[in-house]
């Protein structure tokens, strides 16, 4: 089976039937190549961003009080309130932010925040280190 595309079909001197004959098998071989990127398309494109949508409403859905989150701008905030399509959080100290679900980011587990408190801690003693 030939999956090459061969082009147009020559219908110089061979005459209208020998062109009508071989237009078939282009048209054939043409449709079989769209199939295929279709097919492509479909399983590295759509499959995984259908995939990617599906964990991503877990995460919303999974949402729970005192959960550090991250969200799309960057605010980093632990959950202090959960409505039907917003969620509160609170930033700072006396700051109370409220955002809609869609805009949460990222859901912090221990470990990650146990990383960044360890990285800020480095960060702190460099400094100190260095004032010295």
């Amino acid at each position: 089976m030939k999956l090459i595309f061969a082009g147009a079909p020559d219908t110089g001197a061979a005459g209208t039937t020998a062109a009508t004959g071989s237009s078939g098998g282009a048209l054939i071989q043409m449709l079989i190549m769209l199939l295929l990127f279709f097919a492509m398309m479909y399983f590295l494109v759509i499959l995984p961003q259908r995939r990617k949508e599906k964990e991503f409403k877990q995460m919303l859905e999974s949402l729970k009080r005192g959960d550090n989150v991250i969200t799309t701008g960057g605010v980093v905030g632990k959950i202090i309130d959960i409505k039907k399509d917003t969620v509160k959080i609170k930033s700072a100290n006396s700051t109370e932010l409220e955002i809609h679900k869609a805009y949460v980011a990222k859901v912090l587990k221990e470990k990650e925040e146990a990383k960044e408190e360890t990285k800020s801690e480095e960060t702190r003693e460099e400094d100190t280190n260095s004032k010295e």
